[in-house]
């Protein structure tokens, strides 16, 4: 992985019109068709006080994000990722990985949930395969919010994560 690679947290009182412009066009790098509205997106970055968002740069241009709920109701208030989106270009680099455990140490600093968290459709085998490699595992439905016939459900104690990897 290149060194120029920067990952950072984006504090939603300090995010610039421009740098939510390249989260957004991160999002749709995949095509519009299975990603989050640009007011969705606005929510996230811009007004919903619990989420938290990394991304990945290289140099001043963002090519990664992840956001995260870090106090979710789900899995028993852990931190539940709620998206998790590298430009294609920018893919097979470890980048996905980092932005997890970058966000990993930083709860493990700061909030310490126990559980990081996630649901991901089960015909998407890249994701899968990239949250089983991080050390993520197949559970079961624990509450209403978690049954989903299309979806896995997938989970890994996060000071698994921080001393899984360290960036």
């Amino acid at each position: 992985m290149k060194d120029k690679y920067i990952f950072k947290r984006l504090d939603r009182l300090e995010i610039t019109e421009e740098q939510f412009k390249q989260v957004l066009k991160v999002e749709r790098s995949d095509g519009e068709d299975d990603c989050y509205s640009e007011e969705i997106m606005r929510e996230l970055f811009f007004k919903d006080i619990k989420n938290d968002n990394f991304v990945c740069c290289d140099d001043d241009k963002i090519i990664g994000y992840i956001s995260l709920n870090p106090k979710s109701k789900r899995r028993n208030g852990c931190a539940y990722i709620i998206s998790l989106v590298v430009m294609p270009e920018y893919r097979r680099k470890g980048l996905a990985q980092n932005l997890i455990f970058f966000a990993a140490k930083h709860y493990k600093e700061k909030e310490n949930p126990l559980l990081m968290s996630l649901q991901v459709d089960k015909d998407n085998y890249p994701a899968i395969n990239l949250y089983k490699k991080v050390g993520f595992e197949i559970k079961e439905p624990i509450c209403e919010l978690d049954i989903d016939e299309e979806q896995y459900i997938m989970d890994i104690e996060i000071k698994k994560l921080v001393k899984t990897k360290t960036i």
